[in-house]
């Protein structure tokens, strides 16, 4: 009986070995895939018409529609995707003239990114990734001083650099933890951000 049990588990361990290899050869193959991600937003003091505007950390969610190269011999993977995002945060502080005050306000970032990832160690369940983007990002920011209140938006170019990594947990779905930093390229007045996401993402 109990060499039975021992067949028996032994048994199961290989079957499951051998169905978490072939899902992990399926999820290296070509095929499209969306993602849904959320996380932090960090602005970076931002300098304009002589006065530094600080933000408090904010928030961002994505998502994405792309394209999964599947493992390329030993060399990795690559991925392509389109993707929009929102991000908030509200405005801290103003400094003018050496003098610095608590102000209101907030900025909001839509952004239309495309973004190019490449995925190491081709065959792993967790698999570390570098990525670039370039796109759009539309700025719509209040701000209120002493009572008084102006607001601005406009559209401008957008560049981005990533790094993360994910975790398959079957053929289809994966857990994603990454970080962006992604510059709004105003006129003398670049918007930094250092965002961190997780993301889920699924493989159709």
């Amino acid at each position: 009986m109990k060499k039975q049990l021992l067949k028996t588990a032994a048994l199961s361990a290989l079957l499951a070995s051998g169905m978490s290899g072939a899902a992990l050869a399926d999820a290296a193959t070509p095929g499209l895939y969306v993602s849904l991600g959320a996380g932090m937003n960090w602005l970076d003091d931002v300098e304009s018409g002589g006065q530094t505007t600080s933000f408090d950390e904010g928030f961002i969610i994505n998502g994405a529609l792309g394209y999964d190269s599947g493992d390329i011999a030993e060399m990795g993977k690559y991925r392509l995707e389109a993707e929009i995002s929102w991000s908030e945060n509200d405005t801290d502080t103003v400094t003018a003239g050496g003098v610095t005050g608590n102000a209101g306000g907030e900025i909001e970032q839509f952004g239309f990114m495309v973004n190019g990832y490449w995925d190491f160690l081709p065959g792993e369940r967790l698999r570390p990734y570098v990525g670039i983007g370039l796109g759009l990002t539309d700025l719509d920011q209040t701000l209120t001083v002493g009572g008084l209140t102006a607001s601005a938006d406009g559209t401008e170019f957008t560049y981005r650099g990533a790094l993360g990594a994910s975790y398959a947990l079957d053929a289809n779905w994966a857990i994603d933890l990454g970080y962006r930093y992604t510059v709004v390229n105003a006129d003398n007045d670049d918007a930094e951000n250092h965002s961190v996401l997780t993301s889920l993402r699924y493989k159709f």
